[in-house]
């Protein structure tokens, strides 16, 4: 600017740099003769063109040359978004603007521009609003380039069941409705700093930035549950739609995990949709995925034929009679007796780890008021999984049955296992306490096994402790395990909690329980779980002490 003095625009030059620093802009003269970067601003740490070169994502490089060699001299200014990797392994995301200025020659010389802070530039996808492919895989390359020391990201691949279906027999209108809606229920289901895009077609693709890997059946039976739940207002009218998932931690790149999640998506269709297929690169692993997969083909074929029963097993009162019975699923082949029953603990892991654990609960959850509205003498003790104390929709399902009915929800107990309250203390103390306020108990199970401290337990507003057999069946030969019974027993009492011991098998361990002072006591002493009813046989479930 003509008629300024050397110390006035020292002066001027030192407010641009103030108000960039404010800014977080970085304004940059680049000189193309000697590849010279002059900065003012918080600059990246490159001196010369190629080294700011260096520092742009390999992934975004071509888009950045193209850019640059697209523009004109004295046209509008170039505008191109990338990311940068900066030496501490962070990763900024920015936006460049900038224009060319050439020598008398014609000839470029100089680029003066603009560096800024980029919050997007996020190319949405226009028919859901949500990232692309190409940002959403930079999501996820941002997410892997972060520190890990909080867990590694996850990638998942959710792909809506026969949608190419849908838009041949009912129209584009419909499946583009199928689309927006899925999209929309997905983004309602994750977590706040996760992020779904649509990569095209009926694909979406979900970064969740930690999430360890046995987390991931959580979330996708999460997902899977939100896009089942109700059918989807089309112009044809609604329709019923599922989605499969595949998934896996990032590993290597982002293009390479996505990639492998889409296969895994592929194995998760081709193993009879509306399920989740995490990926695995080793034969056993694919083995062990595959049998699981046929268990949970088989937990799918129990409840379409109504095989998924329960067997009742009595916990009784120290003193005598039944105080309830524990509902303990089996899944039966259409047998009423023993034989070709399948215990819970040879098909429940594969539930879990398919993402269907969810769907079980709710399944259970009408058994028990089923049996519950039978009889209005029994109680009776269910167990839910861990991915059901973070399961608004099962509390909600929980409310439609017995709101209102304390008769009803007094008789029934909810049982959680110790290791999944530990998962998520704050939210398994919620939902226990919407539990109580609906009228029912709440059990803490297996009570030993993941080592409770005092602490948690305090927090857990439950009404009976179950300690975990294992002490039981070791007491007689391990005094550790008896003195932890009575350390039990303490925290019980002094937290006003009923204790059951679980495990009892013969009469010495029912002796020496009852001598410690446990309330109530469960085992094959005391009888088997057995599929018929056994209150309505003879063996009436008196009422203990509360």
């Amino acid at each position: 600017m003509a008629g300024l003095t050397a110390d006035e625009a020292s002066a001027r030059d030192a407010v641009m740099v103030t108000a960039l620093a404010a800014s977080g802009d970085v304004a940059y003269d680049w000189d193309l003769t000697s590849d010279a970067v002059v900065w003012a601003g918080d600059a990246p740490p490159a001196a010369t063109g190629a080294a700011w070169r260096a520092l742009v994502h390999p992934d975004d490089r071509a888009r950045r040359d193209a850019a640059l060699v697209a523009h004109r001299p004295g046209g509008a200014p170039f505008d191109c978004d990338y990311r940068l990797r900066l030496p501490d392994g962070t990763t900024r995301r920015v936006n460049e603007r900038g224009r060319v200025e050439c020598a008398g020659d014609g000839t470029p010389s100089r680029i003066h521009g603009l560096l800024r802070p980029s919050a997007g530039g996020v190319r949405r996808d226009s028919m859901t609003g949500l990232p692309d492919r190409h940002d959403l895989r930079a999501v996820l390359d941002d997410a892997m380039a972060g520190p890990m020391d909080a867990g590694a990201p996850a990638y998942l691949a959710v792909g809506i069941d026969k949608l190419g279906l849908i838009n041949e027999a009912i129209g584009h209108a419909a499946a583009d409705a199928v689309v927006v809606e899925v999209a929309k229920r997905i983004a309602g289901a994750v977590r706040g700093g996760d992020t779904v895009g649509r990569l095209g077609g009926d694909l979406f693709g979900v970064v969740l930035p930690r999430c360890p890997e046995a987390f991931m059946p959580r979330v996708a039976e999460t997902l899977l549950n939100a896009v089942r739940a109700a059918p989807v207002a089309t112009p044809a009218g609604p329709l019923h739609v599922t989605v499969s998932v595949g998934g896996l931690v990032a590993a290597d790149d982002a293009a390479a995990t996505m990639t492998r999640a889409e296969s895994a998506l592929q194995e998760a269709k081709r193993q009879g949709r509306d399920g989740f297929w995490p990926h695995a690169a080793t034969s056993p692993q694919q083995g062990a995925l595959r049998a699981s997969v046929a268990m949970g083909q088989r937990v799918r074929a129990a409840l379409r034929g109504g095989e998924l029963r329960f067997a009742y097993q009595p916990v009784v009162a120290a003193a005598g009679g039944v105080a309830f019975y524990e509902c303990l699923l089996r899944i039966t082949g259409g047998h009423a007796a023993g034989a070709g029953e399948l215990p819970a603990g040879d098909f429940m892991p594969a539930v879990e780890r398919l993402g269907m654990a969810r769907r079980i609960d709710h399944h259970t959850l009408a058994m028990v008021v089923h049996d519950l509205e039978a009889d209005p003498d029994v109680r009776l003790a269910v167990n839910l999984s861990a991915a059901t104390t973070a399961d608004g929709s099962w509390l909600a399902a929980l409310h439609g049955l017995i709101g209102g009915r304390r008769d009803l929800a007094r008789r029934l107990i909810i049982e959680i296992t110790e290791t999944a309250a530990i998962e998520d203390l704050e939210e398994t103390a919620r939902f226990v306490g919407i539990v109580r306020a609906l009228g029912c108990r709440v059990a803490l199970d297996d009570f030993g096994a993941g080592y409770l401290s005092y602490r948690h337990l305090k927090a857990l507003p439950v009404d009976i402790v179950k300690i975990d057999g294992s002490f039981v069946q070791e007491m007689e030969r391990e005094r550790d395990a008896l003195l932890f019974i009575r350390s039990v027993l303490g925290l019980a009492e002094g937290f006003g909690l009923t204790t059951v011991a679980e495990g009892v098998e013969n009469a010495g361990h029912a002796a020496a329980l009852r001598h410690e002072g446990v309330r109530l006591l469960q085992g094959h002493h005391f009888g088997a779980p057995s599929l018929c009813r056994p209150w309505l046989d003879g063996a009436p479930a008196r009422r203990a002490a509360e």
